[in-house]
């Protein structure tokens, strides 16, 4: 059975397909990620609106050629790592 993943990058949480037990999954990260959740009132109405900021240091699992290597298929980018959860 399959773990899970947390990127450390925007929060996102994923299945871990790397045992091969779940169809794979390239997890890319969002531009933006909430900075601040909105406020509410009892009514549902809106006090402050949400407030978004670029994610920090996006990861991106889609694969690109190994420049040093073209045989070799590495991440786009590794961004600020996964964590088993």
């Amino acid at each position: 059975m399959a773990g899970r993943l947390k990127c450390n990058s925007c929060g996102a949480t994923y299945a871990d397909t790397r045992d091969g037990s779940v169809p794979s999954y390239f997890h890319v990260c969002p531009d933006q990620i909430v900075d601040t959740p909105e406020v509410t009132d009892k009514d549902g109405n809106i006090l402050t609106p949400v407030k978004h900021k670029a994610t920090p240091n996006p990861r991106n699992e889609n694969q690109k050629r190994n420049p040093q290597n073209p045989n070799e298929f590495v991440l786009i980018s590794e961004g600020s790592g996964v964590t088993e959860i």
